[in-house]
């Protein structure tokens, strides 16, 4: 018989591996989707813009830690941080996501932040390529399949 320490310290270290092992993943796939979105860049040939006008509030779809997109005033725009942001996906507020802005209405490259974040890149992008962004992180089989009604 083992003694309730050992067994207590094995519980622990395979709860620990199974959670290290679950980050890595995790981070794996956080890469993927994210080298997803930068290849869509580039295949799309996304035109880069220095700033964009809001007309209301800002309001993003969150489609990784580095990307969102923003439905704005002048169209639709995807936003490259330049680095990951974790907050980007985060309901609550903490002090760290203060923006940095010089004009509420106005979002630029390279001075302005979001929940903290530093903007690093804006792209126009058409309401179809929004919705094909948004798409890019699901996993296969994330989708919801309707069978087409036969009456």
């Amino acid at each position: 018989m083992m003694p309730v320490s050992v067994k207590k310290t094995l519980a622990r270290s395979s709860t620990l591996l199974s959670v290290m092992l679950l980050g890595a993943c995790s981070t794996l796939f956080d890469a993927q989707e994210i080298e997803a979105v930068r290849d869509y860049v580039v295949a799309n040939e996304l035109k880069e813009v220095d700033k964009i006008r809001l007309y209301r509030q800002l309001n993003y779809t969150y489609i990784n830690d580095q990307y969102i997109t923003v439905d704005a005033r002048t169209g639709d725009f995807l936003i490259e941080f330049k680095r990951v942001c974790r907050d980007l996906s985060r309901t609550d507020f903490t002090p760290e996501m203060v923006d940095r802005r010089y004009d509420s209405s106005v979002l630029r490259a390279g001075f302005d932040t979001i929940r903290g974040c530093p903007i690093g890149k804006i792209y126009e992008v058409s309401k179809e390529q929004r919705e094909e962004l948004s798409d890019l992180g699901d996993a296969p089989g994330d989708e919801v399949y309707l069978p087409e009604n036969d009456d």
